[in-house]
């Protein structure tokens, strides 16, 4: 028996099937689209595979006892529905819904650069940010399962909108697509976060100034999560973190010059890498 693992991304999912004891057998990458389609791809990707069951991530907010989003930001067709039961319907196979950051976190904590650590926090920085704290190898949902927004913790005095409807979050600084949005603003060309890091790369002054800002936002979120949870470790994944040294590195070193009696523990790059949320997905439909 085989384990599907969707990671329901803002711009990309991602699709991974694992075996029982969670390594992975392949994966898939699809441009994201609503519920349909989403259940038309996994049908092409399964194939003929017997699959026991399936974890897809929500970006927002989740009730973990009906499976029920309250606000999905990226994915505003989500708000008020219980994606994994019309999954399950339209499939025919057992599923469950798991927040995006509570999945990337039980992957890292569990098979990835958590592993060994009973003090976690995890983010995911891609088209939106998620975030989870894990204790003992179980990521804390909070109250009402909204745990670890860390993408909507404002950051920045700049008056920029964000989809959760708030003003200068740090999605709104380092967002996979808010970097583009952000460059052209300044006079640049727009386009995707590696664009920005390209034009970064050949001087570009508009890019420049993008991508300090981004530092600032994540080193100031960075100082926010250790004053809240005080982890032991900080694992930083997510497609905008895989160009690391213009982006993330600096970040860590402005939290370190910034920190009064904050302790910042080491901050490592995910094991897993993008595939984190895929990964935990599937961690997920088994543990419950």
């Amino acid at each position: 028996m085989t384990r599907l693992g969707v990671d329901y991304g803002g711009t990309q999912t991602k699709l991974l099937l694992a075996d029982d004891d969670g390594s992975s057998i392949r994966t898939h990458t699809v441009d994201t689209g609503d519920l349909s389609d989403l259940a038309h791809a996994v049908r092409d990707f399964v194939g003929t595979d017997d699959v026991a069951a399936f974890g897809v991530t929500v970006a927002g907010t989740l009730d973990p006892t009906t499976g029920v989003v309250g606000t999905s930001a990226n994915l505003p067709w989500l708000d008020g529905t219980a994606p994994a039961a019309d999954l399950s319907r339209r499939l025919g196979i057992p599923g469950v819904a798991v927040h995006d950051g509570e999945a990337a976190a039980l992957a890292e904590a569990r098979r990835g650069a958590g592993q060994g650590i009973d003090d976690v926090f995890v983010l995911a920085l891609g088209t939106g940010i998620a975030g989870a704290h894990v204790l003992g190898g179980t990521p804390r949902r909070g109250a009402h399962g909204a745990a670890g927004e860390i993408g909507h913790v404002r950051v920045t005095d700049a008056d920029y909108s964000c989809s959760c409807g708030g003003r200068g979050c740090l999605e709104t600084v380092i967002g996979g697509s808010q970097l583009g949005v952000r460059w052209r603003e300044r006079g640049g060309a727009g386009g995707t976060a590696r664009d920005v890091v390209a034009a970064v790369a050949s001087g570009d002054e508009a890019a420049i100034a993008v991508l300090s800002e981004a530092q600032d936002g994540l080193a100031r979120a960075l100082l926010e999560v250790v004053a809240l949870v005080d982890p032991s470790r900080i694992v930083i994944g997510g497609g905008v973190a895989r160009s690391a040294e213009v982006i993330v590195d600096p970040a860590v070193r402005r939290a370190r010059e910034r920190a009064t009696f904050h302790i910042l523990p080491d901050v490592v790059p995910a094991a897993l890498g993008v595939w984190a949320g895929a990964h935990g997905a599937a961690l997920a439909c088994v543990a419950r």
